[in-house]
C-alpha cells in the first residue's frame, strides 16, 4: 500500500463538518474561500451515516473537518464511494487530520492539483456469528476492534485461531485488534507495536494476560484472525473505533479480517508519518524536568 500520485487535478470538492462546532464552521469558512480563490466548486454534505454522499457530480475528495473520532466515523463511510479524505484537525489530537486551516491554505495548490500525494489504507471487516444461531453481522473499522471483559470485570476466556489454524488460548481482561492506522491507539496503550499505517498487517494485542508469554503479534493483512468466547461476563463485549458497541455472548464466534477496500487519505506535504509520530504523541522524546546540574 504504497503512496502514489493522483493523476488529474481536482475539480469537485465535497466539504463534512459539523455545523453545530464553531470551530468546524469557521474551519469550513475558511476552506470554502480557499476553494473560491482556486476555482473549486465545493458543496457541503452531513455526517450523518443515514445521509447521501453528494454524488451529481462525483467529489475528487472529500475535505473532513473535525477529530479523529468524525475522520474515522467517515473514512467508513467514504471507503465504498472511493473518495479520499483531507483531513482538517478541529479536535484535540487531530492523528488523521494532518491539516489545519492554515496548512491547508499554505498547501493547497498543491493536495488538490495532480501531484497531490494519497496514502492507501486498510480497514477491517469484522463478522460476528452468534452461538445462538442468530443472523451473522457484519461492520467494518478503521482503527481498532476491542474485545473487553465488562462487568462483573472477571477474566475471560478465548481462544483464536489464524487462516484456519489454531492460534493462542486468552485469559485476561480482553484483546485489541488493530489496523496500522489504529495502532497507535489502544493497541499501542496496551503494549503494542506502532506500525505504518501504509503497511498491510492485522495487529493483536492481549490486555492483562494471565499470560508472560502471550505477546503482542503482526499477522499479514491477508490472513483471517477468528477469536471464540469461551468464558465471558455479563457486560463482556466488542466496540468497534471506539463507537459501535456489540454485546458478546458465550460460544460467540468474531473473524477479523481486511475490508476489501482501500481508503486514501490526502498526505500532508512535509508531514510524514513520523513526524506526526513525533509532533502529536512525543515518540521517543526525551523526558521532561528541569535540568539540574550534577555535582
Amino acid at each position: 500500500m504504497d503512496s502514489s500520485p493522483t493523476i488529474q487535478r481536482v475539480t469537485h470538492t465535497v466539504l463534512l463538518a459539523d455545523p453545530s462546532r464553531p470551530e468546524a464552521v469557521e474551519a469550513s469558512r475558511q476552506i470554502e474561500h480557499v476553494l473560491e480563490e482556486l476555482q473549486i466548486p465545493c458543496v457541503s454534505g452531513s455526517l450523518e451515516d443515514s445521509e447521501p454522499i453528494p454524488s451529481d457530480p462525483k467529489p475528487d475528495v472529500a475535505i473532513v473537518i473535525g477529530g479523529d473520532g468524525t475522520m474515522i466515523a467517515q473514512a467508513r463511510r467514504l471507503v465504498d464511494h472511493s473518495i479520499p479524505m483531507i483531513g482538517v484537525n478541529c479536535g484535540r489530537l487531530g492523528f488523521l487530520a494532518p491539516f489545519s486551516p492554515a496548512s491547508f491554505k499554505k498547501h493547497a495548490r498543491t493536495v488538490l492539483g495532480s501531484d497531490r500525494t494519497l496514502e492507501h489504507r486498510m480497514l477491517m471487516e469484522v463478522r460476528i456469528e452468534p452461538a445462538d444461531g442468530g443472523d451473522t453481522m457484519t461492520h467494518r473499522a478503521m482503527n481498532d476492534g476491542l474485545i473487553t471483559a465488562g462487568e462483573p470485570f472477571r477474566m475471560i476466556q478465548m481462544s483464536t485461531s489464524i487462516d484456519g489454524q489454531e492460534g493462542p488460548k486468552l485469559s485476561g481482561d480482553g484483546l485489541v485488534i488493530a489496523t496500522p492506522t489504529g495502532s497507535t491507539g489502544h493497541n499501542a496503550s496496551s503494549g503494542g507495536p506502532i506500525v505504518d499505517p501504509r503497511l498491510d498487517a492485522i495487529i493483536f494485542t492481549p490486555l492483562a494476560a494471565q499470560s508472560l508469554a502471550f505477546r503482542p503479534c503482526a499477522l499479514h493483512g491477508q490472513s483471517t484472525l477468528e477469536v471464540v468466547l469461551e468464558e465471558v461476563n455479563v457486560g463482556t463485549s466488542l466496540v468497534l473505533d471506539g463507537q459501535c458497541h456489540i454485546p458478546l455472548r458465550r460460544n460467540d464466534r468474531v473473524a477479523f479480517s481486511r475490508y476489501p477496500t482501500l481508503m486514501g487519505f490526502v498526505a500532508c506535504p512535509g508531514h510524514p508519518f513520523l513526524r506526526i509520530l513525533h509532533d502529536k504523541l512525543g515518540w521517543a522524546a526525551p523526558p521532561r524536568g528541569s535540568d539540574v546540574e550534577s555535582s
